[in-house]
């Protein structure tokens, strides 16, 4: 069809005044003729006009310097158009050079289009009239003549144009044609997995005749290909290390889309992994026994790779050693009067653990654990500080707390705090903002937080009735200075009148621990002197001991006295 067209646009129509002649003149050299009729209505069918000198510059379908005229599609042959519509200048399919068929007028009246056409020729194997190829006569064309790669060029049914479709198209251009496998990225659907792989991006052959699988991956064959990031215990010199670990063997996932980090070791997250023996409190199955000692509290190594046995203690070797506070007659220097106790004789009990039976103090043990010795005492007058006049009020309404500083470091389980966390339902709280819900429970405690706490009057309370309010306040002169927190509170529900009254003081010089109950009772209530509370002191959910739980034990005029070891 290209070729006709192009004759098409070859060609030169003249057009003559009035009783002349129309000529066509083919491009194959011969002149055919049709006649007109002149001006006097005769048919001057045997006057032929060969002569070319009068031919005008008539404008080709390849004519760039002037463009269709406006009119185009008026009907009427302006200037510059060779046909309009159904207006074509008297040519016909058979002027054209065919058969038969229908002639019409191209869309911008620039030429014949001549596919309405046929020739009852086409079909003999020869090309003849105005066919461009017919049967296997393609009259010398190629597909590679024709802007193809390769392959076998045919004619279409109206031998007006060349088949194309056993033509290779030009390999590279991304398209898949003749008989391209594909092109480029153009892969008529098929992909890495398609072709038997796991992964990767499925590429074409460079003559675009099969598919490259250069960059497809099989997973689990121990190569890193395709888009793995890994593969089997190919990890491409990756460590636990370098992907921000601190010990351990770094694998990767099955599916070698990326690391596996289960056989990895963060040190600090509380966790025992990759080459770690412990982490911060978590010793697996390990103690103080384990490790060869026969009492104290295991420890771990900065870098969780090995225990730390400075807590860890051998009770009956005459040295005081680990927690120990005692051992045989190694007192660490302690006496009664050193420890609070007035006078008397301290011993060591066969636990480690002072004996205080020998010394003065009018008080009865109540517990002990690695941090504290707890004594209740009934004084006459109870040592702890009223500040409901002097002391900062903490604002704490019901069920929550607040984070205030003490004015010094205070050693809480031998650990220096400078803050401590006040609860609304009495109880205190070092290294942690949390707030402790109001159900109390019996020590130790697993209930959240666990860690350093010194259970007041844990209860649910409530200092937002009536007067009720929590104060704190640092009382004495640097170095021998004193923290007092003190609840003036009922128990929810409660009163709002006869309100409770109990105190804790901070000892700065000794690290004791004093707690006063001056008043338990809230008029009528049935949880008055703390017969549904909990008093004690807790380390974690194993270091603890309590003096009551759910025992009206906290009548007015008690002491606590908690004796760090």
């Amino acid at each position: 069809m290209r070729d006709t067209f192009a004759r098409l646009a070859g060609a030169t129509a003249l057009l003559l005044a009035c009783g002349e002649t129309v000529e066509t003149i083919p491009d194959d050299g011969s002149t055919s003729e049709e006649p007109s009729t002149d001006s006097s209505g005769s048919n001057p069918s045997d006057a032929t006009t060969t002569s070319t000198d009068t031919v005008a510059d008539t404008p080709s379908s390849t004519d760039t310097s002037t463009g269709p005229d406006l009119a185009c599609g008026n009907g009427i042959i302006d200037d510059g158009e060779l046909c309009d519509g159904a207006e074509l200048a008297g040519a016909v399919c058979v002027t054209e050079g065919f058969d038969s068929g229908t002639l019409a007028c191209a869309a911008d009246c620039t030429a014949l289009d001549t596919r309405g056409c046929a020739n009852v020729g086409c079909g003999s194997g020869t090309i003849d009239g105005k066919e461009v190829c017919d049967g296997a006569d393609v009259g010398g064309a190629t597909c590679e003549s024709e802007g193809f790669s390769g392959g076998a060029i045919g004619c279409d049914a109206t031998c007006g144009a060349f088949d194309f479709s056993g033509c290779a198209g030009a390999c590279g251009d991304g398209m898949i044609s003749g008989n391209e496998v594909c092109d480029g990225f153009a892969v008529a659907g098929q992909s890495c997995v398609t072709q038997g792989f796991t992964s990767g991006m499925l590429a074409c052959e460079a003559d675009c005749s099969a598919y490259s699988a250069a960059a497809c991956g099989q997973c689990g064959n121990g190569i890193i290909d395709g888009t793995e990031f890994c593969d089997s215990t190919e990890v491409a010199g990756q460590t636990c290390e370098s992907l921000g670990f601190d010990s351990g063997v770094v694998s990767c996932a099955g599916n070698c889309t990326g690391f596996n980090f289960t056989s990895c070791g963060q040190c600090g997250n509380g966790v025992i992994d990759g080459d770690e023996v412990c982490d911060g409190a978590t010793f697996g199955d390990a103690t103080c026994v384990t490790a060869g000692f026969n009492s104290g509290t295991l420890g771990c190594t900065a870098d969780c790779l090995d225990f730390v046995t400075d807590a860890c203690a051998t009770c009956g070797d005459g040295v005081r050693d680990g927690s120990e506070s005692c051992d045989g007659d190694d007192l660490g220097g302690e006496s009664c009067a050193s420890l609070g106790l007035t006078g008397g004789t301290l011993a060591c009990a066969p636990t480690c653990q002072y004996e205080f039976t020998s010394c003065d103090i009018p008080g009865v043990p109540f517990g002990a654990d690695e941090g504290y010795n707890g004594f209740v005492l009934q004084p006459p007058t109870l040592p702890c500080d009223d500040i409901s006049a002097t002391g900062t009020p903490t604002g704490l309404t019901d069920d929550n707390n607040i984070v205030v500083p003490m004015g010094f470091d205070f050693p809480f389980y031998g650990v220096d705090y400078a803050d401590v966390n006040i609860q609304s339902n009495g109880v205190l709280r070092w290294g942690d903002a949390a707030y402790l819900g109001f159900s109390n429970q019996c020590l130790p405690t697993v209930v959240a937080p666990t860690t350093n706490n010194l259970y007041v009057f844990w209860d649910d309370l409530n200092p937002n009735v009536g007067a009720g309010e929590v104060y704190y306040q640092t009382l004495g002169a640097p170095g021998t200075q004193r923290f007092v927190v003190q609840w003036d509170v009922a128990n929810f529900g409660g009163d709002a009148l006869d309100l409770m009254r109990f105190q804790v003081m901070l000892d700065q010089l000794t690290g004791q621990i004093q707690v006063c109950y001056p008043d338990t009772i809230n008029a009528g209530n049935a949880a008055n002197s703390g017969a549904e509370a909990t008093s004690g002191i807790q380390r974690d959910s194993a270091i603890a001991f309590d003096y009551s739980c759910n025992t009206p034990d906290l009548t007015d005029g008690t002491l606590l006295l908690y004796l760090p070891l």
